[in-house]
């Protein structure tokens, strides 16, 4: 009798990690492998996706929810405010908070600028109800005591700060007004930009921004004026009050703008917040609101025009760059003064997710530091193994694929997903199939490692830790379809955790 070889009914695929990021924009059929139709709390880097930093407590004691935080830098002295409770601290230190430097103020949400003149660096501050306050680096001070006197113009109806070619800048409360001290100083006479005929569809001016433009006549500052209705209006120059110096180059319009917190400077660009996204105004300035895919935020559309349904009112929108990190963090306050949650963009690979559990009311950044206000406390963000002293808890859908037939249906019966890991983790997984949602069953646990870690323990008292580990087990994992993604939650502190790929066994059927 002739034996015959058995036929291998399995076969086994490899899918990386969902580098890609979240993607909430593409039909969840049209999408390719390496992203995720949902993404919490991992990060996606250019060769892996890794389960994000924690956060850790820097300042305590504060009596509310903390609305500002403001560094000061000039020269080797940097000092750290938070407001909170109406009043100013000094948190530069970590751990309780001493007495406030500053009391009575009606609210705790200023918008704050550094002014350089040949007497200092100075940080000033204004909220829209109380006159401006200003610190010179040694003590406070407030507008009108006599020595820091601003003249034409009551600060207390000042709701944002700018400066622009070294003047500082006023925006008027409810007003299409941006009031503009003399040249180097932090007092003196305001004078005012009137811009109520250049504008045509009403409303305030919300926001100024420093714009840099490279062009035929060489690299060149603009003033960029934004108003609540979503319109720009871009001026050049140095003295607004010669119309040899100062002349209007442009206006378009881009989304209503989200908060006086709505721009920022990103490289040369400015990037605003808007009710269509985060856009660049370089993009906006050549497209109009029907064209959104020059939105930084194009790939996460859906979720982001959702959030700004829900919650556009709200206090604590705001966009950070955090360099060192290689992030573009987007703040999105769920509910104010409680909890809130963030889209985080890798500015290397353009790639999105999103955290969850840094409940941030506002954020600075000083010496490449990120910290974040929240209840009663200010916290470092993006450090650490745990969120000040709790899990990190993640979830992540990688988007389905046909494995190369997607027309042949599979029954799919095991998986492997491949991570690094100095420590010992058991992910909960779901293998779904032809676009399902469910979520893992299962409970995810973790080991931490309980050796030093290299050139950050104390040497000579400890084992160092061995290093990352290759975690690769195979699962079962049974479902019948076209298409499948792998599920994965977990829930871990102080292990750093970096997904690679994962095998997938099915074996082939027919197309019914």
């Amino acid at each position: 009798m002739i034996k015959t070889a058995k036929r291998q009914v399995s076969a086994s695929r490899s899918v990386q990690a969902p580098v890609g990021g979240l993607n909430a924009k593409d039909a969840i059929a049209n999408m390719d492998e390496t992203e995720a139709t949902v993404m919490v709390n991992w990060f996606p880097g250019a060769a892996d996706v890794s389960i994000r930093n924690g956060h850790t407590s820097h300042a305590t004691g504060l009596p509310g929810a903390v609305d500002t935080v403001m560094a000061y830098n000039f020269g080797a002295t940097q000092t750290l405010f938070a407001i909170s409770g109406g009043s100013i601290y000094n948190v530069t230190a970590a751990g309780a908070v001493g007495a406030a430097v500053m009391s009575s103020l009606s609210n705790s949400r200023f918008q704050h600028i550094i002014m350089g003149t040949a007497g200092g660096n100075f940080l000033m501050a204004v909220n829209g109800i109380d006159k401006l306050r200003g610190w010179d680096g040694s003590a406070w001070w407030t507008d009108g005591d006599g020595a820091h006197d601003i003249t034409g113009l009551d600060t207390a109806t000042v709701s944002h700060i700018n400066n622009f070619k070294n003047r500082v800048w006023l925006i008027q409360n409810n007003t299409m007004k941006a009031w503009y001290l003399p040249v180097s100083s932090i007092a003196g006479a305001a004078a005012a930009l009137d811009l109520s005929t250049v504008f045509k569809l009403g409303g305030y001016l919300m926001a100024m921004a420093n714009w840099t433009i490279d062009n035929a006549a060489g690299i060149d500052d603009y003033a960029a004026f934004i108003t609540s209705e979503g319109e720009v209006a871009i001026y050049q120059g140095t003295d607004p009050s010669s119309a040899t110096t100062w002349a209007l180059k442009g206006t378009f319009r881009t989304g209503r703008p989200i908060g006086r917190r709505c721009a920022i400077k990103v490289a040369s660009d400015v990037m605003l917040l808007t009710t269509d996204g985060a856009f660049p105004l370089s993009k906006a300035l050549l497209t109009d609101r029907t064209q959104l895919q020059g939105a930084v935020t194009d790939k996460i559309v859906n979720l982001f025009t959702t959030d700004v349904r829900s919650y556009s009112e709200r206090f604590g929108w705001q966009a950070i760059l955090h360099p060192t990190g290689s992030k573009l963090i987007v703040n999105v306050p769920s509910s104010e003064g409680s909890t809130s949650h963030q889209y985080v963009m890798n500015t290397i690979t353009g790639a999105w997710t999103k955290f969850t559990g840094w409940n941030a009311f506002c954020w600075e950044l000083m010496d490449d530091v990120l910290y974040f206000g929240g209840s009663t406390k200010v916290f470092k963000a993006d450090t650490g193994g745990d969120d000040n002293g709790n899990n990190i808890e993640t979830d992540v859908q990688q988007a389905f694929s046909y494995f190369g037939m997607p027309g042949v249906q599979k029954k799919f019966t095991m998986v492997r997903p491949i991570f690094l890991s100095e420590g010992g983790i058991t992910p909960a997984l779901k293998l779904n199939v032809d676009f399902e949602s469910k979520t893992p069953t299962g409970t995810p646990s973790f080991t931490a490692n309980s050796n030093a870690l290299w050139d950050v323990s104390d040497w000579d008292t400890t084992d160092w830790a061995s290093g990352d580990n290759i975690l690769k087990q195979w699962q079962a994992a049974f479902g019948v379809g076209y298409a499948a993604g792998l599920r994965i939650t977990t829930a871990s502190k102080n292990i750093s955790l970096r997904w690679q790929a994962t095998d997938i066994v099915f074996e082939r059927g027919g197309v019914l």
